[in-house]
């Protein structure tokens, strides 16, 4: 599987951002990207990546500043999300995010458990934990739309690359008594952690992938509005995570046409996962 992935020209994007074992809100993704699909030119899903390791609180210890309340399901949202990969092959994308990298090489995170990946571990078994890390492992980091000048990442476009190949050689896990691996280190905290990242940093990651590409999507950090443009050409949205239903959102976009920018994007893309729920955030 290529670590960079390239879409098709054509037809309807739906993307979004960190579910985090948030298996009603991948429900509303399943029908929205399914009725798309169903339509002339079909649909392409990118998730950037963040799918696993959420809450599992009870309703009366829900903090405020997480959002609408769910109990995390990882297990089961990861065999939502295999199922619809099954069910449409060649067209679901799911990215690697710091959460996944956590169960192939990358460092432990530490959110609702002491170590994230080892609670997920214990919840599906030794044969599941085989099955997931096999998956995770084909997953890629960044997806690139050309045509539509748009690339999507899990984190911040901050990563110091010069080319797509420098990604496609980049090991998920790095030899952490290896003097010489340092770059390496770098470059994949940088393209999984980075909440934000200056304008020029941005620009170069995006020529290095392709030079038609100018806007830089990616999740990583909860926006509670559901998006946030810190600058251009970055477009942070909060598709689920952290945010309350009446705020999250997910990006629908053509294809064939192309973006001018991260603010037209925001404007013409961004669809409201609830249309029906109040807004508690969002202007």
């Amino acid at each position: 599987m290529p670590r960079v992935v390239t879409l098709p020209s054509q037809g309807r994007l739906i993307m979004a951002t960190d579910l985090q074992g948030n298996v009603r809100d991948f429900q509303a993704l399943e029908r929205i990207y399914e009725d798309a699909a169903r339509k002339p030119g079909g649909a392409t899903l990118v998730v950037t990546g963040d799918l696993v390791h959420g809450p599992e609180l009870a309703q009366a210890e829900w903090p405020e500043h997480l959002g609408t309340y769910y109990h995390g399901d990882s297990p089961g949202l990861i065999a939502r999300a295999r199922a619809l990969a099954d069910r449409h092959p060649g067209r679901v994308h799911f990215l690697i995010g710091n959460h996944e990298h956590a169960h192939v090489g990358g460092p432990v995170v530490s959110k609702f458990f002491p170590n994230e990946a080892e609670r997920l571990e214990d919840l599906l078994g030794p044969e599941g934990t085989d099955g997931l890390r096999s998956w995770l492992e084909s997953w890629p980091f960044v997806a690139i739309a050309p045509q539509a000048g748009i690339a999507m990442m899990h984190a911040a476009p901050h990563a110091p690359i010069h080319s797509a190949e420098e990604l496609e050689r980049l090991p998920l896990a790095s030899d952490e008594t290896d003097p010489n691996d340092l770059d390496g280190r770098a470059v994949i905290i940088a393209l999984l952690w980075a909440r934000t990242t200056s304008a020029d940093r941005a620009r170069s990651f995006l020529r290095a992938l392709d030079d038609r590409l100018v806007v830089a999507i990616y999740g990583h950090d909860v926006a509670h509005r559901g998006y946030a443009i810190d600058r251009e050409p970055l477009l942070c949205v909060s598709t689920s995570f952290g945010c309350h239903d009446g705020d999250k959102l997910y990006l629908s976009w053509d294809l064939s046409v192309r973006a001018e920018s991260a603010a037209h994007v925001a404007e013409v893309g961004l669809m409201p996962l609830y249309p029906e729920a109040p807004r508690v955030h969002r202007l």
